[in-house]
């Protein structure tokens, strides 16, 4: 036997101990145990969800200059251009989701689409920066527009909608509504309400009135309106 061909079997043998030896022991806590397999805890810990770190606003409003993200979303209060195309204004989202909410509606536009914004085919007209944008930059302007709140805007306001969703464990509501004068343009959208028990008798479909605290960013009363 040559020395390469020894040195080559002997490879191949401590090789085979481990994969044999010790893998087996860590891939059946993963993969092989029915009971591991099935139980999500063991793959992400219980209540987990997507989180980005926390990300510079100031930073932020530039980047949202550099991609002249004004060239379709209008910010009240801030210097912007006029846009030029029609998309939702800014001011008014920003109290109302995390900066986790904005950096998917960069990267995956048209996962959530106000059905006035849609085209044809349902998906949104926002142009893809997936490529163009750095992670840093996303992570600033998600966080720039989280920032926002709207100008003048009424410590009360009340409208009319329907429900389209519940989530009593998590206290919110999924509503449809038409231009909240003031606050927020027509709208479908989850808000969290004050207390769970104004989701009580209400369910998927009914019209309601509610009222908002646009500074708490909750609703606090749900009223249900005769079809």
């Amino acid at each position: 036997m040559s020395v390469r061909t020894f040195g080559a079997a002997l490879w191949l043998a401590i090789a085979s101990y481990f994969l044999i030896g010790i893998l087996p022991s860590f891939a059946s806590k993963h993969t092989a145990n029915p009971a591991a397999a099935g139980n999500i805890e063991n793959h992400h810990p219980k209540g987990w969800r997507f989180t980005l770190p926390k990300g510079d606003p100031t930073n932020g409003k530039a980047v949202f200059e550099k991609f002249e993200c004004y060239y379709c979303h209008e910010v009240r209060g801030e210097r912007f251009p006029d846009p030029v195309e029609s998309a939702p204004e800014l001011s008014q989202m920003g109290p109302m989701h995390p900066a986790e909410f904005f950096a998917e509606s960069i990267m995956n536009p048209s996962a959530v689409v106000p059905k006035a914004y849609r085209l044809g085919n349902g998906e949104s007209p926002m142009t893809d920066f997936t490529a163009k944008m750095t992670v840093k930059e996303l992570i600033d302007v998600s966080a720039y527009v989280a920032s926002l709140k709207p100008k003048g805007a009424p410590r009360i306001v009340s409208a009319q909608g329907q429900v389209i969703a519940l989530a009593p464990e998590t206290g919110e509501v999924v509503l449809t509504h038409a231009e909240i004068k003031g606050f927020m343009d027509a709208m479908t959208m989850g808000y969290q309400v004050s207390s769970r028990s104004l989701l009580k008798g209400v369910k998927p479909g009914d019209k309601v009135r509610f009222t908002i605290d646009t500074e708490k960013r909750v609703i606090t009363k749900i009223e249900k309106l005769k079809n």
